[in-house]
């Protein structure tokens, strides 16, 4: 394999650092499941930290379940 790019590369007057971070969102459960995650490489999407402080008070204060848990092996 060749040396890896990012498909910016190939836009005009886009540059690209050869480092860069991917916001990332962890909720875990004091069991240590994973109730939440979230990796977005695009500026658009993300999750507001106002929004998402407002969403956790409401979990914890209902209890209320992640939609569609596997439960098994894994």
């Amino acid at each position: 394999m060749g040396p890896r790019t990012n498909r910016n590369d190939v836009r005009k007057g886009v540059e690209v650092p050869p480092l860069f971070s991917v916001p990332v969102a962890f909720l875990i459960r004091p069991d240590r499941a994973i109730y939440y995650l979230s990796i977005q490489s695009k500026p658009f999407a993300r999750p507001s930290y106002t929004e998402m402080a407002q969403a956790l008070d409401f979990i914890i204060k209902n209890d209320y379940p992640a939609r569609g848990e596997y439960v098994g092996t894994i």
